[in-house]
């Protein structure tokens, strides 16, 4: 995730600099929170947690269909927000966003988002609620895992998060075995690993489009074509035997409330209260923040009666992925600050980046 800071209208002194009261102003701005900022944050973060065990309530359905009826009922939210935007758009952005390599990357990114929640609602069938919520959380291992394989040179502290997260990872493995957790597979492990990959994609397809394309006109489209290519797979596919597949299965009395909770609470309460957050706290609170996610998730779900409590070496495993994933997400927000620091000066004397496309 990202912020993009700023004000428009902000007044500039005549040798491009602003004045000293505008600077005092915008760091007293900066360095005094509102208060609703860590409330907003515990809320949002709690709200993210809670989606596998409520998922995991929804017995019957057929996982693939699951998964198409939450981002169904999310495209629906995000729906008033894309018209309100689209209408909002001169016409020349409108243009922009039709154009055919723009469209493309959309459906692909569509493509990424439903392969991510399609593969995740599997794995919590075929593994613990536990291991689920570890592997999915791995996206910064995967990206700087990638880097090192395809040759960018990754620094000692990169390769450190690398190297904890995977030990983490293996001892998750090794251990479930020794556990003897009827729960736990190495097909759903990996199917919940392949989830997080996809995200990684779904980020990356994006990022370039985020930077100049207002949320809701990306977020609508992207979530609906998941949607549409989930309820068509669940369609096709099925489930095992008794399981409920069709497209519009979450309107049955005993679907309904739990999708409507995961649309509304992780889906927009936990995403949008994360991004608003964003604008008062640095990314790195909030990675940090979303990195408690399994183990706050694992709770609820043994408070909901869907999973038991992990063992002792699913605690250790998990607690040393988490340490890599943590450590990673710190250097990352370092190193994004020394880059900033080192940007060319304009005229003005404003950091300016070094390419023209500025990527997320």
């Amino acid at each position: 995730m990202a912020t993009m800071a700023g004000r428009s209208g902000s007044s500039i002194s005549s040798d491009g600099e602003k004045s000293s009261e505008e600077v005092e102003e915008e760091e007293e701005e900066q360095s005094s929170k509102p208060w609703f900022v860590v409330p907003l944050l515990v809320c949002a973060v709690l709200a993210v947690s809670s989606a596998g065990a409520v998922t995991k309530l929804m017995v019957g359905a057929a996982p693939v269909a699951n998964a198409g009826w939450r981002l169904q009922v999310t495209s629906l939210i995000l729906s008033p927000g894309f018209i309100w935007q689209w209408l909002s758009l001169p016409i020349p952005d409108r243009q922009k966003v039709l154009l055919s390599v723009n469209l493309t990357i959309i459906g692909f990114s569509g493509i990424a988002l439903a392969l991510h929640f399609g593969l995740w609602v599997w794995s919590l069938e075929h593994t613990s609620l536990s291991h689920s919520l570890l592997f999915v959380s791995t996206p910064p291992i995967i990206v700087a895992a990638v880097a090192c394989g395809i040759g960018q040179p990754l620094s000692k502290e990169e390769m450190l998060g690398v190297v904890v997260g995977m030990g983490g990872v293996v001892i998750v493995a090794a251990g479930s075995c020794r556990e003897h957790d009827s729960e736990v597979t190495l097909l759903g492990d990996l199917a919940s690993f392949a989830a997080a990959a996809a995200f990684v994609v779904y980020i990356s397809a994006g990022r370039h489009l985020r930077v100049w394309m207002p949320l809701y006109v990306y977020a609508f489209p992207v979530t609906a074509v998941a949607a549409l290519l989930l309820s068509l797979a669940g369609q096709v596919l099925g489930g095992s035997s008794g399981q409920i597949s069709t497209p519009f299965g979450w309107l049955r009395t005993d679907y309904l409330l739990p999708v409507l909770f995961l649309a509304v609470g992780p889906g927009f309460v936990g995403h949008t209260g994360l991004n608003a957050v964003l604008k008062y706290s640095s990314s790195l609170i909030v990675a940090m923040a979303v990195t408690l996610e399994p183990p706050i998730g694992t709770f609820i779900g043994w408070i909901l009666h869907v999973t038991p409590l992990p063992g002792i070496w699913t605690c250790i495993g998990g607690f040393v992925l988490l340490l890599g994933t943590m450590w990673l997400n710190y250097v990352s927000e370092q190193q994004q600050k020394v880059s900033k620091e080192n940007l060319p000066l304009d005229d003005g004397g404003v950091h300016r980046p070094l390419h023209s496309d500025c990527s997320v």
